[in-house]
């Protein structure tokens, strides 16, 4: 076990064997880490946002955020992870009102793309509106926010299981089936097979976002949404791809659940957040 009391995969890096809690920032949140759990009719739900080594050694918040929504009438969980831009210092705002934001847009609209136009042209004006805190003082003039964002609308129904997913830029959506991941939010400018990773961002808000929606029917297998902080290292290890199918082949407890989201590895020391949708067999 590293310092920081997390599972490593492979090697877990100087950083993470070193580096212990950070200080508190000068933000009044978010907190350091974030979990979530819950049951809804035919699954069972795990989300966690941990901050991520950089931004401990930084003095800097985390900028991760996500939302778990069920609606009732219609058995459908609304999923969204955000992944606020590090290079802007108010992006966990961006991040935090995008996650609110997202599932109210969709149970209004039913429709991703529409459903997205509201969330970019709310999160636009959230961000031109004068921002500060009383305790604070006024944000610096020159303070900028951006976020990415994935999400899903997962159907539970009597007819089967199928997710509506949309996202921009590097925020993902998984599928763990018989031990194997497939990835539900493909880059398309990635070279096919080569496990490369563009890091072109588009991020919002944006005059011209770039918004990718898909439909998927589900198998038994679990349903994850992450941000890059997870998705990176999956994609590109199969040593990830391997220790993180075996750990979350079953819902764990969320305390668990967080400290495997937050797992230590060279190189990577960026926010995690990841939500986890375990479904029951059909039968029951």
């Amino acid at each position: 076990m590293t310092r920081t009391e997390v599972p490593a995969i492979g090697e877990p890096g100087r950083a993470a064997v070193e580096l212990g809690a950070g200080r508190p920032t000068r933000f009044p949140g978010p907190a350091d880490h974030e979990l979530s759990e819950c049951r809804v009719p035919g699954a069972s739900v795990r989300a966690a946002s941990v901050r991520g080594l950089m931004h401990r050694y930084r003095d800097q918040p985390r900028q991760d955020s996500f939302s778990v929504v069920w609606d009732e009438p219609t058995r459908t969980l609304v999923l969204a992870v955000c992944d606020g831009v590090g290079q802007f210092e108010l992006s966990q705002e961006a991040a935090a009102f995008a996650a609110l934001v997202t599932p109210r847009a969709y149970l209004a609209h039913r429709d991703w793309p529409t459903a997205f136009t509201e969330i970019n042209k709310r999160l636009a004006e959230f961000v031109a509106a004068p921002s500060g805190d009383a305790l604070l003082g006024p944000a610096p003039a020159d303070a900028r926010m951006a976020t990415t964002l994935a999400a899903a609308a997962v159907r539970i129904g009597p007819d089967g299981r199928h997710a509506s997913v949309a996202w921009t830029d590097d925020s993902s959506v998984w599928q763990l089936d018989d031990g194997r991941w497939w990835n539900l939010t493909p880059d398309p400018d990635a070279e096919p097979d080569s496990g490369l990773y563009t890091g072109r961002v588009k991020a919002l808000p944006h005059a011209d976002p770039r918004l990718r929606t898909a439909e998927h029917p589900l198998t038994e297998g679990p349903l994850f949404l992450m941000t890059d902080g997870v998705g990176v290292p999956l994609q590109g290890s199969a040593q990830v791809r391997e220790t993180l199918a075996g750990w979350w082949a079953g819902p764990p407890d969320v305390f668990t659940f967080a400290r495997q989201v937050g797992f230590a590895r060279k190189g990577h020391m960026d926010d995690r957040t990841a939500i986890g949708v375990w479904f029951e067999p059909e039968s029951s």
